[in-house]
C-alpha cells in the first residue's frame, strides 16, 4: 500500500487547475470563425450551382436551336461546301466560311499551303 500513498500524496501536492477562461474564449472564437466560414462556403457553393444550372440550360437551348436550324440551312443552301461541312460551317461567320471554302478548294486542287497569310490580310483578318 505504500505505492498508493505515493500517488495520493502527488495528487495532494498538484497545483490547483489554472483558470481555463482564456482557453474557453479562444475556443468559442474559433467555433464562431468556423461557423462563418461554413456559411460563406454554403453561399459560394449555392451561387456556383445557380451559375452552373444557368450555363447548362443555355447549352440545352443552344443545342435545341442549332438542331432546329441545321436541317433548314442544309435544305436551303446552294453552296455544296457549306452544306457538306454541316454544323461547323453554320457556326462560322460569312468571312470565315469564305476562308474555309478557300482552304477546301486548295486542298482539292492539291495545293499544300491552304490559306496564305496574304489571303487572310486581304479579307480584313488578323
Amino acid at each position: 500500500m505504500g505505492g498508493e500513498d505515493a500517488i495520493f500524496s502527488w495528487l495532494k501536492r498538484a497545483k490547483a487547475v489554472e483558470d481555463t477562461t482564456p482557453l474557453r474564449d479562444r475556443l468559442d472564437a474559433m467555433e464562431r470563425r468556423i461557423r462563418h466560414v461554413e456559411e460563406d462556403w454554403t453561399e459560394v457553393y449555392n451561387k456556383f450551382r445557380t451559375l452552373q444550372m444557368r450555363v447548362a440550360k443555355q447549352v440545352q437551348r443552344l443545342d435545341a436551336n442549332s438542331s432546329q436550324e441545321e436541317p433548314q440551312r442544309a435544305e436551303g443552301d446552294d453552296n455544296p461546301q457549306i452544306s457538306r461541312l454541316g454544323s461547323t460551317a453554320s457556326s462560322l461567320s460569312p468571312r470565315m466560311q469564305r476562308i474555309q471554302n478557300q482552304i477546301q478548294e486548295r486542298r482539292r486542287r492539291g495545293h499544300p499551303g491552304g490559306v496564305f497569310p496574304r489571303d487572310v490580310a486581304r479579307e480584313g483578318g488578323e
